[in-house]
């Protein structure tokens, strides 16, 4: 993961830990939809492209593998 990668997951994790560290700002629809807006596509992103480009084959293997909660 690039620097800058790692700035953008600081950066994401940080709103993220914002918005679930006081119950407020997820009961709050409008707080909660523009949280989501905001941090979906840094969370696609990080998912299925930054991080999982970084796995090695054996383990992305055995993530697709794995049911979806």
């Amino acid at each position: 993961m690039t620097q800058e990668e790692q700035i953008r997951l600081w950066r994401l994790m940080e709103k993220l830990n914002w918005f679930f560290h006081q119950e407020m700002h997820y009961l709050d629809r409008e707080t909660a939809e523009q949280t989501a807006r905001e941090c979906y596509p840094e969370i696609r992103d990080f998912t299925y492209d930054i991080l999982w480009n970084d796995l090695p084959k054996e383990v992305q293997e055995r993530l697709e593998d794995e049911e979806c909660p």
